[in-house]
């Protein structure tokens, strides 16, 4: 068994990773969790890298 639980996006129960269906209403298990700490944190490098970049980019453009 493992040790993940995936929240079921209609009723909040707790599902094992590998479900497709919830076991309290049946409804499907959602890919990917709206509320999920790794998407957040992709979210999160992509902005960040984008603004080093563009903070690095108007260093140089911008006159002295």
């Amino acid at each position: 068994m493992s040790d993940q639980k995936t929240p079921c996006l209609y009723c909040q129960t707790l599902n094992e990773a590998g479900q497709s269906d919830c076991k309290n209403c049946g409804m499907p298990i959602a890919e990917y969790h709206p509320q999920s700490r790794k998407r957040g944190l992709k979210l999160f490098h992509k902005a960040f890298w984008l603004i080093v970049i563009f903070c690095v980019f108007m260093i140089f453009y911008l006159p002295r």
